[in-house]
């Protein structure tokens, strides 16, 4: 049993409870209720968080959340894709991949490198993804010819967001 004098909420309604006992559940029963409408609250706004580090950013910068079916800050792409491209089947992380890949491009001026030798060192760099090849779809061969352009032959591209100076 938990003893509570005062507990304040976003709700602006208190769980006082004078001389009487709360339970534990009931307490973490309250605040769930509470944090969810504070979600919803936020969404109403224009806010949503990032489902990966769970922080809060502003759907009207279309940089700041990648939706991949789940919303992931530009942070946590770095950890989150490695993971995630694994639970899915290669169809799905085509797609998925193929749609990331033109989001950091279009938001974060991502620029692809057919060749890994002509990659910048790697503290220039601020996100470094191995992709398919969006033209071959990772064959090495485009549109029925037996050499894609787009990735050397190779079927894979590097993906480098390179770091802001300063």
């Amino acid at each position: 049993m938990l003893k509570a004098e005062t507990l304040n909420f976003a709700s602006g309604k208190s769980l006082v409870a004078e001389k009487s006992d709360l339970r534990a559940e009931e307490v973490l029963a309250r605040l769930e209720v509470d944090l969810e409408r504070l979600k919803e609250a936020f969404g109403l706004l224009g806010v949503s968080a990032c489902s990966w580090c769970k922080k809060f950013f502003r759907r009207s910068d279309p940089g700041a959340l990648f939706d991949a079916g789940e919303l992931i800050c530009y942070g946590c792409i770095r950890e989150w894709w490695p993971q995630r491209c694994t639970q899915l089947s290669t169809k799905e992380r085509e797609n998925l991949e193929g749609k990331l890949v033109f989001w950091l491009r279009d938001h974060h001026g991502a620029e692809l490198f057919k060749d890994p030798a002509k990659l910048p060192e790697t503290s220039l760099q601020e996100l470094h993804i191995v992709a398919n090849c969006l033209e071959c779809h990772g064959t090495g061969k485009s549109l029925g010819q037996e050499h894609c352009r787009y990735c050397e032959d190779r079927g894979t591209v590097w993906v480098i967001v390179s770091r802001k100076p300063g």
